[in-house]
């Protein structure tokens, strides 16, 4: 899996939120793994992060800054090093926490500036659901709206709704995002194995229909609403998120229908927006019908058109799984 994220340009100091900021508790698991050195030679610590944080982590005076503010030596691996480990060292095991917490306030302002490269999702590919769509999207192209075509419709292999976005940039950090998926079985202790999903009505994502990128059907699905929103608070605290979850308290659960972002994949000379007026007046009511949600998948973003049945799946959370868990 490619991890090679490019980083956005970024403004100011990245290092000035940290001013007034403590050093890491006592149950950070980092810190616990400082290693006093032989021959009262200090302390030290090898700290992994991911390769793709290198280049913001050396960019400038931000190493030397650290290390002068911390009165520690920093060692960051070459790329070539297989060793993806930070080694900080210092007189002081403190110095070592304070070194921690700033490196800690860098990435993530780093991962915040970084393009996402997963996201959990509901699968709706289903045999039904699919039937639906597909009878929609007949409809609406049958009524030839002006600067409608079949480019805009989203492939009913890769129906599915979206709880998370995240940027994991390594085997370690996918792992990670995995542990803490399956941390959100508490989150699902009802006695019923899925949740029931109705699938009715297209809007559009912003205010203008006559120039909108997103047309979506809405979902109604109170207990799947209830556990998304307490995943994306789950997933808020690990620091994996993308920069748009973060600023999030609720998930906004919806079905992509049309999305000018598939056309101009094809086409990138094509318009950067369509008119929905029609589709809306038109179908604005139609019925999809329902869906069961049973499972959530960690997938690549980006990676239909690696596989020929849905994205690319790193990990999968059943809730009939879930259950006999909770029953043992």
């Amino acid at each position: 899996m490619n991890t090679n994220v490019g980083l956005k340009d970024s403004k100011g100091d990245m290092l000035n939120a940290d001013q007034n900021a403590e050093q890491p508790e006592p149950e950070d698991a980092a810190a616990c793994k400082i290693e006093e050195l032989p021959d009262n030679c200090g302390y030290k610590l090898a700290l992994q992060i991911p390769k793709a944080f290198y280049g913001g982590f050396m960019k400038g005076h931000t190493k030397r800054h650290i290390e002068a503010a911390t009165e520690t030596e920093i060692y960051v691996p070459r790329r070539s090093e297989k060793s993806s480990s930070l080694i900080i060292k210092g007189k002081e095991r403190g110095n070592l926490c304070t070194a921690l917490h700033k490196i800690r306030l860098l990435v993530d302002t780093l991962r915040k500036k970084m393009r996402p490269t997963h996201f959990l999702a509901v699968p709706l590919n289903t045999g039904a659901m699919q039937k639906q769509f597909l009878a929609l999207k007949k409809c609406i192209l049958e009524a030839q709206l002006p600067g409608i075509d079949t480019d805009l419709f989203i492939s009913e292999r890769c129906l599915h709704l979206t709880l998370g976005v995240y940027v994991l940039l390594d085997g370690r950090e996918r792992e990670n995002a995995m542990k803490e998926l399956q941390m959100c079985r508490q989150y699902f202790t009802e006695s019923y194995k899925s949740f029931h999903l109705n699938i009715r009505g297209l809007e559009i994502m912003n205010d203008n229909p006559s120039s909108t990128r997103v047309v979506y059907a809405r979902v109604e699905a109170p207990e799947l609403q209830e556990f998304a929103d307490k995943c994306l608070k789950h997933f808020k605290q690990t620091g994996l998120c993308a920069s748009a979850e973060s600023k999030r308290d609720n998930v906004k659960l919806h079905m992509t229908i049309l999305n000018n972002r598939y056309r101009k994949k094809l086409n990138k000379q094509s318009s950067n927006s369509f008119d929905a007026r029609e589709i809306i007046k038109r179908f604005g009511d139609y019925d999809l019908g329902v869906a069961q949600c049973d499972e959530v998948h960690l997938c690549e973003l980006g990676s239909s058109g690696k596989v020929n049945y849905f994205y690319k799946i790193t990990g999968t959370l059943k809730f009939e799984d879930t259950i006999n868990t909770n029953n043992n």
